[in-house]
């Protein structure tokens, strides 16, 4: 819209402020924020578009400068494990460990970009001689050479010592150092054995030779490190391979030297002694064994005499055949003793007889184990001599192997430590034979996937993805200067700046006009130049006026006299509500189009039959006169002195009867400094209300002078012009400020110049897009400045 649609009363606004929202209030913010960036993104649009194009025309040329780099790649790839194969002692695959097969990867990744690998690819490629890495010297060159000079000097005066550098030192140094800031290795992945080595050059050919030089140093640096570690190893091994030698002769000598002094030969792995203490702990040991039995046998015999048992559980008497003929007597006597006494009685002289041979029998068998037990007892007495005399020999052995006891552990000291001699002196001479071996047998950990081939096109710049690069981070840029511009953007863009700004309805949007239509306007004032008395104090012809001084009304279904009418709507609302008449235009500052707005709403009201009166009350700079009377010599002053009448100095429109009261300058200010202050100009506004139905003043701006104060005290209705898009918050605010006094008289604020086109950008429904159909009935005239 171009006006508001709804009658102020500032009464109503902390109802409105706390009414509760409608709908989803979060919804309508984030959509609200949404349509004020893309908005942002719209009006400042040209921001953005110049700070993308100043970085992708930088860019532009710096690509264009710059000499193309090409990138030749090769491939390798490091097994932790390769050289193993060589290893004649590693009979089990060793396990692999992820953690450290990975160090190990990039350990040999930054190994391939040191300077001992770069330093043999420098010298079999001649890159001292090559200017792209050793370029000639230049004036800084020339300039950090003279400072080196100078601080040698002092260093020398100090005496302090300080190594000197070869030129040549220094050319290998330097293209040692651009070489590495052209290689680049990286490893394809996290998880991957497989690194690439990329090298960089003005020239494809020598990229690619360059990467292949660099595998070529990588290997034979690895391989020579290893032999170099293999012979420092081999050499170390064989020096201490010689002392451990004379060690290992030494011991031995010890060993048998103390062996002969204290006789401790051995047999068998054993001393004589040892030997001799074992026989006879054995001999006792079954002594002592023989001499038991014999006791248990002499025990079991004696306790059957004593106990008068059976003679039969001892195995003397088994084996005895004097004792088994007894027995079997015996036997045979008491079963004949039994079968006579059964059957011819106990007394029977052959039962008698029987008994008596059995008596003679048992005696002899005790006879029998007497002798027995005799024998028994001699074997036992046996046993146990023979067991005493072994035990006092091995005592008296022992007592004599006591010395020889200390000199064996001596002595087995002795051989633990030329043992130990001998098992150190055996493991390093089979390491030593093992390097000496592995010397000519060394492999890289490393092999060749792919080598490097000729690139076909550059690798840097890369054209394309510089310039979406730059046109990103201009866009950016451009976004954040966008934002930060519009931040600092205090001027007035949109009729809700201006309600917050001033706590007053905005009446009106008025349009700018274009170039093009001014001009047009500008040319018809031609046709009637040559019939206008220059001299004659009246008004100018309605072709000669300003183009803007009555388009409200010469193009009345223009956008412009539609804003127009609704200051005049405004202005006969206010009139409806109270006895208001006279109405002033001011501003803040000057060059608002205050001047136009009143001129427009006075012929716009006296168009409709509504007496009309405009006044020119900027009596020091009379904007109104020079526009529409400009050879008018009396004015305002004069009337309001009481020097002339109105009708003596009013000028009438003759097409809308609207009288115009004009103010010519003055060539002596002091008349008029006071007169807006005197009761003569409250007067002369009086009598205006009471003749006419509008009287509509053109005041001076605020800020300025106090003139439009005083005028507004003794005005009705005040309505306050803004230019949009010029003037700043902080100047308007402090206008206002400075009508406190009146402020129940303020009508409103009218917004003027207004590019609608532009309007969109800040509020789409109040700029010509929206109103379009409804402006020259789909013709518009009204269009932004080219």
């Amino acid at each position: 819209m171009l006006h508001s649609s709804f009658d102020y009363d500032p009464r109503r606004l902390p109802v409105i402020a706390e009414a509760p929202p409608v709908g989803p209030a979060d919804d309508v913010n984030r959509t609200n924020d949404l349509r004020e960036i893309i908005h942002i993104f719209r009006r400042r649009r040209w921001i953005i578009i110049g700070v993308t194009a100043a970085f992708v025309g930088a860019t532009a040329a710096y690509v264009a400068l710059t000499s193309p780099l090409y990138t030749a790649t090769s491939t390798v790839f490091i097994d932790p494990h390769r050289s193993n194969v060589a290893d004649t002692n590693n009979n089990q695959p060793q396990s692999s460990n992820f953690n450290s097969d990975s160090a190990m990867v990039d350990s040999q990744a930054q190994l391939i970009q040191s300077p001992t690998v770069l330093r043999r690819v420098v010298d079999k490629l001649h890159l001292v001689d090559d200017p792209e890495f050793v370029p000639p010297p230049g004036m800084f060159d020339w300039v950090s050479r003279g400072l080196s000079w100078v601080k040698n000097i002092v260093t020398d005066i100090v005496g302090k010592q300080k190594p000197v550098r070869s030129a040549q030192e220094i050319a290998n140094a330097t293209a040692i150092d651009n070489l590495q800031h052209q290689i680049k290795v990286t490893r394809e992945g996290p998880t991957s054995f497989l690194v690439d080595i990329a090298a960089s050059s003005q020239s494809p050919e020598k990229a690619a030779r360059i990467a292949n030089a660099v595998v070529d140093a990588y290997f034979y640096e690895a391989v020579y490190s290893k032999q170099n570690t293999n012979k420092l190893a081999a050499s170390w091994f064989n020096a201490q391979l010689a002392e451990l030698k004379s060690r290992v002769q030494a011991a031995d000598k010890t060993v048998e030297e103390f062996r002969a002094t204290h006789g401790l030969i051995t047999t068998q792995g054993q001393t004589v002694n040892d030997q001799q203490l074992t026989d006879l702990n054995n001999s006792l040991i079954q002594a002592h064994v023989e001499t038991a039995e014999a006791r248990a046998k002499y025990d079991q015999v004696e306790d059957i005499i004593k106990n008068h048992r059976d003679p039969g559980a001892l195995a003397q008497a088994l084996t005895s055949p004097v004792m088994a003929q007894l027995r079997t007597q015996y036997a045979q006597i008491a079963k004949d003793a039994a079968e006579l006494s059964s059957k011819f009685g106990s007394q029977h002289p052959r039962v008698l007889a029987a008994k008596a041979q059995l008596r003679d029998v048992q005696r002899l068998i005790n006879q029998e184990l007497h002798r027995i037990l005799d024998s028994t007892r001699n074997a036992y007495q046996v046993a146990q001599s023979r067991e005493q005399a072994l035990r006092a020999s091995l005592d008296r052995l022992q007592s004599t192997s006591g010395d020889l006891n200390k000199a064996q552990i001596r002595l087995r000291a002795l051989q633990r430590e030329a043992d130990a001699d001998h098992t150190l002196y055996e493991s390093f001479l089979a390491r030593y034979k093992q390097t000496r071996a592995e010397e000519s047998l060394e492999l890289p950990d490393a092999r060749v996937v792919s080598r490097a081939d000729v690139p076909i096109r550059p690798s840097f710049p890369k054209t394309t993805l510089f310039l979406a690069v730059a046109a990103l981070m201009g866009l950016g840029l451009g976004a954040v200067l966008a934002f930060f511009v519009d931040m600092l953007d205090g001027r007035i863009k949109t009729p809700r700046q201006a309600e917050e700004t001033t706590d007053l309805p905005t009446l009106a949007a008025i349009p700018l006009v274009g170039t093009r239509e001014l001009a047009r306007r500008a040319y018809r004032g031609r046709e009637v130049l040559d019939e206008y008395n220059a001299n004659a104090p009246a008004l100018l012809p309605a072709l000669m006026q300003p183009p803007l001084m009555r388009y409200a009304l010469e193009e009345p279904t223009s956008l412009f006299a539609e804003a127009v009418r609704a200051v005049r709507l405004a202005t006969q609302r206010a009139t409806r509500d109270a006895q208001a008449k006279v109405v002033i235009v001011t501003s803040s500052i000057d060059g608002e189009g205050k001047t136009t707005l009143a001129t427009n709403l006075a012929l716009s009201l006296a168009n409709i039959g509504m007496r009309t009166i405009i006044v020119d009350g900027d009596l020091r700079n009379p904007e109104l006169t020079r526009s529409l009377c400009p050879q008018a010599k009396l004015g305002t002053a004069e009337v309001a002195a009481g020097l002339l009448n109105l009708e003596q100095v009013m000028l009438v429109d003759e097409a809308t009867e609207l009288a115009v009261l004009p103010s010519p300058p003055r060539h002596k200010p002091q008349i008029i400094n006071e007169l807006v202050f005197s009761g003569a100009m409250h007067n002369l506004l009086d009598s205006l209300r009471a003749r006419f139905d509008y009287v509509i003043v053109d005041a001076p701006p605020v800020m300025p002078l106090v003139d439009a104060r005083a005028l507004a005290e003794q005005a009705d209705r005040v309505v306050f012009a803004v230019r949009w898009d010029a003037t700043p918050r902080e100047v308007v605010s402090q206008a206002l400020e400075a009508l406190a006094p009146v402020a129940d008289r303020l009508l409103g604020t009218v917004l003027t110049r207004v590019d609608l086109r532009r309007l969109r950008f800040y509020d789409y429904y109040r700029s010509s897009s929206y109103m379009q159909p409804y402006s020259y009935l789909g013709r518009p005239r009204v269009e932004s400045v080219p």
